[in-house]
């Protein structure tokens, strides 16, 4: 119950205000950005991440009322600040609507600025493919706009403002800097200054910001990532908050879900927040209304061959995970690959895809596990509800793989681990008169696991 929890949300909420306040509103720079902040960030940072564990695990979560600073804080100049802020929205947008109810107002703010992270850099075909920016290129592997802003806008007219004239008479402005992240200074600092020296329309503002943004950071590697990751984040919040309706075309385009799977792809180790954040897009991707590119997902990935993409990626994962002699995936890497597949079979062409591939067998091998630690039984619970979605079309390799046998062993494995912790029998209350003349449970008795091992 998240109102139990409002006296250390009030003292969060100070922390955002201390954060995100400027010199002046026309202003850009945070506090939080200042050098010598380094404290006040480590603290927001902190604030930020214990928060999104709060909502998750928390109802009444329409308590929640610092929304306004999470907006502001998504013109950080840091993109960890960013992401942390992202990380919380998320949690919001897929636990509950809390974004889709808020007021209008600042609902819109929050939502713009999401479409603004979320929009495309230009394509795979004119060298801004999201894989390629996530490898460690020199930076005249990019096109020379990578780091060059270029922003248009239309201003009234001066001849219009004086003679007051009742029809609309503007004119096109334009901003062209090159080597923006050679300049030295802060995306909000350079801000300023073109604030200063242009009359950019209010609205155009933010876009312009995260123009200024990605044109300093993207020649630095880790802060590239940095964006690739707060984009497909901000992609997936628009999706889980029905947001993305009037801007479904620009932001998925055509050939964005290869490059989400191109990502995947990536054999670099180092990358794997990247890699689970493409996979979380690709999930909300196939959220949005049983839209046809959930076959452009399964062709994209391999679904529905043995040797396809994703199948082999979900067999090794699961071989490290019940291997101890190789090294297991991430958690937040498999959590991410798990999820998609539970998602992926909630839809009949996911199904039948998981069917081609031979997916059964696999997925039973994770039953047949037995290991230790509370991350163990959670891709348990998720392999068996992968299991149940695709029994409803193919029972015959769930028989064929042993997998009633299985389901059985395990149920009694868990029942013994409950045992040793309450051993008797459980009797419910107003049941005890009745209950009294059955016997205790009997002992713990170690169960047969000859089979599971073999299986194994």
């Amino acid at each position: 119950e998240l109102y139990h929890w409002t006296d250390v949300l009030d003292v969060f909420d100070t922390i955002l205000e201390k954060s995100c306040s400027k010199e002046s509103e026309k202003k850009w720079t945070l506090h939080c950005d200042i050098a010598g902040s380094e404290q006040l960030k480590r603290l927001l940072l902190e604030v930020l991440r214990f928060t999104a564990l709060l909502i998750e695990h928390s109802f009444s979560r329409h308590l929640y009322s610092s929304m306004d600073h999470l907006t502001t804080l998504l013109t950080s100049c840091d993109m960890s600040i960013v992401l942390y802020v992202l990380n919380l929205l998320y949690v919001f947008s897929k636990r509950s609507n809390f974004i889709s109810r808020m007021n209008p107002e600042k609902k819109q703010g929050l939502i713009q600025r999401l479409i603004h992270l979320a929009e495309s850099w230009g394509g795979k075909e004119n060298g801004f493919g999201l894989a390629e920016c996530c490898q460690d290129l020199p930076i005249n592997s990019y096109p020379p706009s990578a780091t060059t802003l270029h922003f248009e806008f239309y201003t009234e007219s001066k001849e219009s403002k004086n003679k007051k004239l009742p029809g609309s008479n503007t004119v096109i402005q334009s901003i062209h800097m090159e080597s923006v992240d050679k300049t030295g200074r802060m995306p909000s600092q350079i801000m300023e200054d073109i604030l200063d020296a242009y009359n950019v329309p209010e609205e155009k503002q933010v876009l312009l910001f995260t123009h200024i943004r990605l044109a300093c950071l993207f020649s630095d590697y880790e802060a590239r990532v940095h964006c690739v990751q707060a984009r497909l984040q901000a992609i997936s919040i628009l999706v889980y908050s029905s947001a993305i309706q009037d801007n479904m075309n620009v932001i998925l385009y055509p050939g964005l879900i290869e490059e989400l799977v191109d990502i995947v792809e990536i054999k670099d180790s180092d990358i794997v927040d990247i890699k689970s954040a493409a996979l979380r897009t690709l999930t909300s991707v196939i959220h949005i209304e049983r839209n046809p590119r959930l076959n452009s997902i399964i062709d994209a990935t391999g679904a529905s061959s043995y040797h396809g993409f994703l199948p082999v990626l979900v067999r090794t994962c699961i071989q490290h995970m019940i291997d101890p002699d190789l090294k297991p995936f991430p958690q937040t890497y498999a959590t991410s690959l798990f999820s998609f597949l539970y998602h992926l079979a909630s839809y009949e062409n996911g199904v039948e895809a998981l069917v081609s591939c031979g997916m059964m067998e696999s997925l039973l091998k994770i039953i047949n596990w037995y290991g230790d630690g509370q991350e163990h039984i959670t891709f348990v619970t998720r392999a068996v509800r992968v299991i149940d979605l695709i029994t409803n079309m193919d029972m015959a390799a769930f028989q064929a793989n042993g997998g009633l046998q299985a389901f059985i062993n395990r149920l009694e494995h868990e029942v013994n681990i409950c045992r040793k912790e309450q051993p008797f029998v459980i009797r419910p209350r107003g049941q005890e008169a009745s209950m009294d003349a059955l016997p205790d449970s009997p002992l713990l008795v170690p169960m047969d696991t000859s089979q599971t091992e073999e299986v194994i």
